[in-house]
């Protein structure tokens, strides 16, 4: 009886702490309703080692508006309303179109501008603080068909510094951020695209 007391206790304190580090990093991402920064991209295997380095510029706008470009050598553009997700790789002359999904298009981009107030029903959430005032945090998914097992979050002074995503093969995507503007004033047309004169239209809906 002792026993399954302490555990209960165990268990109601474990759940308080991932409630208490949902909402502080709800508090986090609601102070940055829009975000502009430039970024370093690197895709790391399982023992560490890089695999290939991208750098980029992004835009965010919540609920769910991003502005994501990505330089050579894999020069990509996505641009997501809210609604309608277009992916324009120049190289190819070609652009998909189609309706954004939580699910099957958890990017980077898409996380980060998501609705912060209801993360602790996506995710349980768990902080951790250190000595030189960065602020850590680990996110498991609950959704079982996630793209991603594990994600990080790190702030310093309320700024987002990296954020890193691991795949259930245990390959790592990490983000280090730069050049950060808090709630920069965007525009309602950043967030539609043209495709230019030339290029392929896909509409991924209609296949």
């Amino acid at each position: 009886m002792r026993l399954a007391v302490f555990i209960m206790s165990i268990t109601l304190c474990n759940l308080s702490l991932a409630q208490t580090a949902a909402q502080s990093l709800s508090n986090q991402l609601g102070n940055q309703t829009n975000i502009e920064a430039d970024f370093v991209q690197y895709v790391l295997d399982a023992s560490g080692s890089r695999l290939q380095e991208t750098h980029g510029h992004m835009i965010l706008a919540q609920p769910n508006r991003f502005w994501w470009q990505t330089q050579d050598p894999f020069a990509q553009l996505i641009v997501s309303n809210g609604k309608r997700l277009w992916v324009y790789d120049k190289d190819l002359e070609q652009v998909t179109v189609q309706a954004l999904d939580q699910r099957t298009t958890n990017t980077p981009a898409l996380l980060l501008s998501g609705d912060g107030v209801n993360i602790g029903e996506k995710f349980t959430v768990m902080m951790k603080r250190t000595d030189n005032d960065l602020v850590l945090y680990s996110l498991t998914p609950k959704d079982p068909e996630s793209l991603y097992q594990k994600l990080r979050l790190n702030f310093k002074n309320n700024q987002l510094l990296e954020m890193q995503l691991e795949d259930s093969m245990y390959q790592k995507t990490s983000l280090i951020f730069n050049n950060v503007v808090l709630n920069p004033k965007v525009t309602d047309d950043l967030f539609e695209f043209v495709a230019p004169i030339g290029v392929d239209v896909l509409e991924m809906d209609q296949l």
